[in-house]
């Protein structure tokens, strides 16, 4: 089955997953996040889309996302990763050691209502649910971190959600998601199809053309001739 087609528009929020090609880590050392940290900020300078949220973690990351025009998230990705490459590949023994990322990158769209919430709720809560760290404020790459200690500057290239974030929201993070609602999540990652509500999700596949990532995969079964 051939894939899906990349058809970005302006406006939507996209949930945007970048993965390493390797076994090993693509974030080993302190100096290799803060390499990304820049390199993200100066792509979010660069194609100006909204960042609502965002996580790395040492095999892949997370960005939740708002291009401004059609088209621009594959040149915002293409910019990210290729730079994010190059640098990565000038620290010493990694010259020669072949690619960086997976050859595509995973996306889908997301409905900006209360189904937003739920992509970032899975997104700022990431570095717990897969316990890195007992504390979401003890690891510095994620953007719900950057709102609490950095809340006047909040990291400038940070957009506030569409949606606002519900006063207990740092709770609601240490909080576990409902099995249905990760299972949905990863569903929408692995065949990039849209997140939201039933009618949401239909029109948008047919607007953005992609209505193949929400049919069932395989042939459609035979129906026995009467006999």
């Amino acid at each position: 089955m051939g894939r899906a087609p990349r058809n970005s528009q302006g406006g939507y929020v996209y949930h945007v997953i970048g993965r390493g090609l390797k076994p090993k880590p693509m974030f080993r050392s302190l100096e290799d996040y803060q390499d990304f940290d820049s390199i993200l900020a100066r792509a979010v300078e660069r194609f100006e889309p909204r960042l609502l949220a965002y996580c790395v973690l040492p095999k892949h990351w997370h960005l939740v996302l708002t291009p401004r025009k059609d088209g621009d998230l594959s040149k915002f990705m293409a910019w990210l990763t290729t730079t994010h490459s190059a640098r990565w590949h000038t620290k010493p023994k990694r010259s020669d050691s072949g690619g960086l990322y997976e050859r595509r990158f995973r996306s889908f769209p997301v409905q900006d209502n209360a189904q937003l919430l739920d992509v970032l709720r899975f997104v700022e809560s990431h570095p717990i649910r897969v316990r890195l760290v007992e504390t979401l404020s003890d690891w510095p790459w994620l953007s719900s971190t950057r709102r609490v200690h950095e809340p006047d500057a909040a990291w400038p290239l940070l957009s506030s959600p569409p949606v606002p974030l519900p006063s207990d929201w740092h709770e609601q993070l240490t909080q576990e998601i409902r099995i249905e609602t990760l299972e949905r999540l990863n569903h929408c990652i692995q065949r990039s199809c849209p997140y939201g509500t039933a009618d949401w999700v239909q029109k948008t596949a047919v607007r953005l053309g992609i209505e193949s990532t929400i049919r069932p995969r395989g042939r459609p079964r035979k129906i026995a001739s009467p006999k």
